[in-house]
């Protein structure tokens, strides 16, 4: 594969919360850093795969888990043996464990949140973290206030491609970016009843990876044109016919900070799709982000002054998407700041309610916060020729 190392970079990096604050209650380097979950939904496959790798390490430990649905018990006790499982909130929220992952449903996160950090627990939440700014700007302070780290899904700023690219795009690889454009959605769910019933909009629940990844390379939004449809206007969950409430399609349009536009497409009825999960057109070149921002397979760039598609593999095809708790469990035990950005994840969540009210009221609205953008600069093995084992992460061969 071609490789591009670009010359001297055309923006500044600036990194969010540069001095590292104490943060109480966290587990020292001695011993593993203790996990509790809240929720045993399907998501909670994904992250026992990253537990799996951290357990064995002696990075972390399990703690216990929160299935409030008794008929699923069994199933867990059978995949998990040995899985510590508790019928509320409270067993996990008042035993010994360092963090708390919330993966249950979207209208119950704000509440777990704030019990968590009431209990002293760092938070890892899965998206949204609440159903508005100011509901989460809430959130924040009292962790601020706590000194604990709340931790915010999609995690997309850490995968090592999406870095890679990121890094590139901003050392000028593609000159000024101008204009990008982004896509992502699914046929919607046949098992969740919250998935369709107009509490959570497909800007919320899926096309927040694409907003996140574009506002982290192109910078804040200042304003946001939207318009929503529904297409499918009844479902099968569960066995049952169940009409859909809300929009099941969101179309967005943003202009950032900086000048340029972007635009991105979600939905719970796309079936299928074949195009890059991100593209990006600067004055002097165009940058692709291949398979999705949760799940990148690798990009490929296109420079002026080449003249000829460059293609770059992944950096970590083992990289998940539920790494978020991995560099929870890492940032405690080396006493760092988590990368990541509860700024700016409160930022999306004004940019979610600014798309809803644009396509209600049919006109552009202002969105007034702002975040600094993380330096997600990479440093990437010079040795990766002798990578072969591509089911293994890279630090582990």
């Amino acid at each position: 594969m071609a490789r591009h190392r670009p010359g001297g970079g055309r923006r500044r990096y600036v990194v969010l919360r540069a001095g590292a604050r104490h943060i109480a209650g966290g587990a020292t380097p001695l011993r593993p850093v203790t996990v509790g979950i809240i929720g045993a939904g399907n998501v909670i496959w994904a992250y026992f795969q990253v537990l799996d790798r951290l357990l064995p390490r002696g990075l972390a430990r399990m703690g216990p888990v929160c299935a409030r649905r008794k008929e699923t018990w069994q199933d867990l006790q059978t995949r998990r043996p040995g899985v510590q499982l508790v019928p509320d909130p409270a067993g996990v929220l008042e035993s010994d464990v360092d963090v708390v992952l919330i993966i249950t449903p979207p209208e119950t996160h704000s509440s777990l949140v704030q019990m968590a950090l009431e209990h002293a627990k760092h938070v890892l939440v899965e998206k949204p973290a609440a159903a508005t700014r100011c509901e989460a700007k809430q959130l924040d302070q009292l962790a601020q206030e706590r000194a604990l780290h709340l931790m915010c899904a999609p995690f997309v700023q850490l995968a090592p491609t999406f870095r890679a690219l990121w890094g590139r795009i901003h050392e000028g690889a593609i000159g000024k970016v101008h204009s990008a454009r982004g896509l992502y959605g699914n046929a919607g769910s046949t098992w969740a009843r919250w998935y369709h019933d107009g509490g959570v909009s497909p800007l919320a629940e899926v096309g927040i990876y694409n907003l996140k990844s574009l506002t982290a390379v192109l910078g804040p939004v200042v304003e946001v044109q939207s318009a929503e449809s529904l297409a499918v206007a009844e479902r099968e969950i569960c066995g049952e016919a169940v009409g859909t409430a809300g929009a099941d399609v969101s179309h967005v349009l943003l202009r950032h900070v900086d000048g340029a536009l972007s635009s991105l497409v979600s939905g719970h009825c796309i079936q299928r799709y074949r195009r890059p999960a991100l593209e990006f057109y600067g004055t002097e070149g165009t940058a692709n982000l291949l398979g999705d921002d949760w799940d990148p397979r690798g990009f490929e760039i296109w420079r002026n002054s080449a003249g000829c598609w460059e293609e770059f593999e992944p950096l970590d095809p083992t990289w998940l998407w539920a790494d978020g708790l991995a560099e929870m469990v890492n940032a405690l035990r080396e006493k760092r700041q988590p990368l990541h950005s509860i700024e700016h994840d409160l930022h999306l969540l004004e940019v979610i309610e600014a798309g809803t009210r644009a396509a209600r009221e049919k006109r552009a609205i202002a969105v007034q916060s702002r975040f600094r953008p993380l330096d997600l600069r990479l440093q990437e093995r010079q040795d990766r020729h002798h990578l072969h084992d591509h089911t293994r992460a890279t630090n582990e061969q």
